[in-house]
């Protein structure tokens, strides 16, 4: 992975904005706690290209034993779980 890390807050922004202009159907706004995997918004081939995306965001490969549907249920959960929080914002102390 050649580009540097988002930090948490930031890969939460550029992610709900990624995957309201490349996922989700027309007329379909997500945020950062709405349910990914509710209602068909994200399917298996959809998942593919928000866990792609994750590893090119956070400049880091994810281990297939962490690829779990759970890890995915909201971009806040997959900050979360996986981006660095940001210098003194506390983000992973926070419950989402």
């Amino acid at each position: 992975m050649s580009s540097a890390p988002m930090d948490h807050a930031t890969f939460v922004a550029r992610t709900v904005e990624w995957i309201n202009r490349t996922l989700v159907p027309a007329g379909v706004t997500v945020d950062a706690y709405t349910p990914l995997f509710a209602g068909g918004l994200i399917n298996s081939i959809r998942v593919l290209q928000l866990i792609a995306w994750t590893e090119h965001a956070l400049a880091q490969r994810i281990p297939d034993a962490r690829i779990r549907m759970d890890h995915f249920r909201t971009v806040r959960h997959i900050a979360d779980t996986f981006a660095a929080p940001r210098a003194g914002t506390g983000d992973a102390d926070v419950a989402a």
